[in-house]
């Protein structure tokens, strides 16, 4: 507690503060008066045992900002700092981080953190949520190993976010430090939590400092080129993002002719539900000071899923007079003529505007996208609103969803969610609504219960994503951590875990029950062993059939599956992991099955021989019998699947200037001895006698990607991107001819070349 009182005494006092080098030497006159934190607990694995590592976290501000200098003490020969790409938070480097709040809600936390390899990683921690690292904040650290100890230097500007506007002289911040040990595997952490926990935001310690405002203006132009060499298209793209930050609480973040050439390929993923795939948001501009529009839950729903901006456009060649030409046309994107986003703070209410309108085009029209968001606290509890709006020019329809949202932090121990929401889209209206408790009785359990509901008419997918409509869920579980083993023992933390989740539609049609137990066991050798047991009950698959009002649903049997995931500690420069899985289902009655079962095998590696390069591999093998799929209508078939993946990533860095990522995966995928099925009216499967055939599908993903950083935030980029993919029905191909196929026949072939600079 002394520690405290000194910090709230030091940050009370008025500090002028010199011009302050960030290069890892703390030599300054500034750091002899600050603030001093060095209790530190092991928090992952969540021991809580005072750290053995001496850890100093050196605090001060001035009209500037805010300085944080840690001294890490360790051996020079434990010292791990293999290089990464920003943002990422790898085991292979000693890290420190310090968490702010900067507006003393508990609401949200910005997470500044840097690796031994001097790499950034800037994320958001929000209340309910984990840490999120696809923000890019302009501040600076710096590190520097020295013979017994290394330092890292941070100096975080009052304008690298958007805080409230206060008047007064003082301004009252959260604020936690944290370290983590590579060697050793082990995150410590001054408040006895981490940002995975959900008492992370409570346990922040408050802090009175000097206010201070500061406003900031960046502009960033670009210039790109891409050309396509199978399609031979061509582009030539000049545009610009503004970010206007008045330090009165105002921003403005606008782009204009935006290009997204740089973005990281997605992960390849093969969908035959009727649930849509989920992409994460990979463009910059969408992701900066985007916190406040982020309603979500799990992966159920998101209110805003900014992916849609910019998808492929809408055709109707058929009506064309020139119709090749419009097939010519087509591209799987859309081009997008501004985006422009504004968010004030007045005391505790935070208002936002989103806007994006798309380009038209020769044979289609752009969309038109809004968003008005407002968030109010008011002691514990946050109310808010948000109202999208979108105007698709090409269908002429529009679509409009409302939300209010409520969380109530009762106490530190229960914290309550609810959405209300609705839409209106064609003359058809819908609601939908979610609850959520997370109850942690002591440090080491955790309770968890929610309830989703969403009418057949919720409509969401315009600008945001929804799993599934015409859906009933309720889920609870809870969470128990053990660690209070002898010191002879081997094991250092085990997590027992329980779920138990209903699903139905909104009729009453209950889908299969759901029960999954898992036990993740940590070793004190830093290896780590997960074992699930997944149990579903018989019931009635309410989507295969796509909403077939004749036959709505499909009677599935009961199935049973075990996995087991290992994950190795780091040796010397290298490390596996390792995952097997099987399930297995009861045979149909009604027709000739012999029951379900699944195998899957993935082995991975990763070697690290120096700090510049890490490489990383896996083989994914995954086998089905009696896979069942939807063809059409009532139309169903199953196969005997067999399915291989293989990934390869190289990530080489030279100087934190210069950076080649390589990723690239190969999917073969063979569906062999079908056999056709119907449902009937009470959804009971039986033979068919549609001409099913078998098929395959190869996909090929790969790219590479040259980046140079000119100054901080100014980047020149190369890339290069192919892939294809090949389906082929009733066509003999041996598994390599499978991946082979969509890279000698590739649909895209894609060199581009991106200049951005900062000012």
């Amino acid at each position: 507690m002394l520690k405290y009182l000194n910090l709230l005494f030091f940050f009370s006092m008025p500090i002028v503060a010199g011009s302050i080098a960030v290069d890892g030497n703390l030599n300054e006159p500034e750091w002899e008066t600050a603030a001093v934190i060095e209790n530190y607990y092991e928090v992952s694995p969540y021991t809580l045992k005072k750290s053995k590592y001496k850890t100093v976290a050196l605090i001060f501000s001035n009209e500037d900002g805010i300085y944080v200098g840690f001294k890490n003490y360790q051996e020079k020969s434990s010292m791990m700092s293999n290089k990464s790409m920003r943002d990422q938070t790898p085991e292979t480097s000693d890290q420190n981080g310090v968490g702010i709040d900067f507006d003393n809600n508990r609401s949200k936390a910005y997470m500044f953190q840097v690796t031994l390899a001097d790499v950034q990683a800037d994320g958001i921690r929000a209340l309910g949520g984990s840490p999120k690292y696809d923000w890019d904040g302009d501040w600076e650290v710096k590190t520097e190993k020295y013979d017994d100890f290394w330092v890292s230097e941070y100096y975080i500007p009052w304008n690298v976010v958007l805080m409230k506007n206060i008047s007064s002289d003082k301004r009252t911040i959260n604020i936690t430090t944290f370290r983590y040990i590579a060697k050793e595997q082990v995150w410590i952490n001054s408040n006895k939590t981490n940002g995975f926990r959900t008492d992370f935001l409570s346990k922040m310690d408050s802090l009175e400092i000097n206010n201070f405002t500061k406003g900031k203006l960046n502009f960033f132009p670009y210039v790109s080129k891409t050309y396509n060499s199978v399609s031979n298209f061509d582009e030539n793209k000049l545009g610009a993002e503004v970010f206007y930050n008045t330090g009165t609480g105002k921003q403005i973040n606008l782009t204009v002719n935006p290009d997204f050439g740089q973005a990281e390929s997605d992960e390849v993923i093969i969908n035959f539900s009727a649930q849509e795939t989920f992409y994460s948001e990979k463009r910059a501009f969408f992701n900066e000071n985007q916190s406040l529009f982020n309603i979500n839950h799990y992966d159920r729903y998101s209110v805003i899923n900014t992916r849609r901006i910019g998808s492929a456009s809408q055709y109707d060649c058929s009506s064309e007079v020139n119709e090749n030409n419009c097939n010519d046309a087509k591209k799987n994107y859309s081009d997008i003529d501004f985006a422009l986003r504004y968010t004030q703070k007045n005391n505790d209410t935070e208002v936002g505007l989103f806007v994006a309108q798309e380009t038209d085009e020769a044979y289609s029209a752009g969309r038109d996208y809004y968003a008005v968001r407002s968030k109010t606290t008011v002691g514990n509890k946050t109310y808010g609103y948000m109202l999208t709006h979108v105007i698709n020019n090409f269908a002429d329809e529009t679509a409009t969803v409302n939300v209010f949202d409520f969380s109530n932090v009762k106490s530190k121990k229960l914290t309550l969610y609810t959405d209300i929401l609705s839409s209106e889209k064609n003359n058809n209206s819908g609601v939908g609504f979610r609850s959520q408790f997370v109850f942690k009785p002591t440090q080491n359990s955790r309770r968890s219960g929610s309830i989703v509901y969403f009418e057949d008419d919720f409509k969401l997918n315009d600008f945001g994503y929804l799993k599934r409509s015409d859906w009933f869920h309720l889920g609870i579980g809870t969470d128990i951590t053990k660690t209070d083993f002898v010191e002879s023992s081997i094991l250092d933390q085990i997590d027992f875990g329980i779920d138990f989740n209903y699903d139905s539609d909104t009729s009453g049609n209950s889908n299969p029950l759901n029960i999954w137990q898992k036990n993740e066991i940590r070793f004190k050798d830093r290896s780590r062993f997960e074992l699930m047991f997944g149990l579903k009950s018989s019931g009635k698959n309410t989507t295969i059939t796509r909403k077939n009002e004749l036959y709505p649903f499909v009677k599935v049997k009961n199935n049973f599956s075990i996995t087991g995931d290992f994950e190795a500690q780091n040796f010397n420069f290298w490390t596996y992991d390792w995952r097997v899985s099987f399930d297995k289902g009861d045979k149909y009655d009604t027709w000739d099955s012999k029951g379900y079962s699944k195998r899957f095998f993935k082995i991975a590696g990763k070697i690290f021989p120096n700090d510049n390069l890490t490489i990383k591999a896996d083989i994914r093998i995954k086998k089905e019998k009696e896979w069942l799929n939807w063809i059409d209508t009532n139309n169903l078939a199953t196969y005997d699947l067999k399915q291989k993946i293989i990934s390869i990533d190289l990530n080489w860095y030279k100087n934190n200037k210069h950076e080649i990522r390589l990723k690239s995966q190969f999917i073969a995928l063979e569906a062999e001895n079908p056999r056709s099925l119907v449902s009937n009216y009470s959804g009971y499967l039986t033979q068919g006698i549609s001409e099913i055939k078998p098929f395959t599908n190869g996909i090929a993903s790969f790219q590479v990607r040259y980046k140079y950083e000119i100054a901080p935030l100014s980047y020149l980029y190369l890339v290069y991107s192919k892939g294809g993919s090949v389906y082929d029905e009733d066509n003999e191909k041996d598994t390599s001819q499978i991946f082979k196929d969509p890279w000698e026949e590739a649909s895209d072939e894609v060199l581009s070349i991106k200049y951005r600079l900062k000012y």
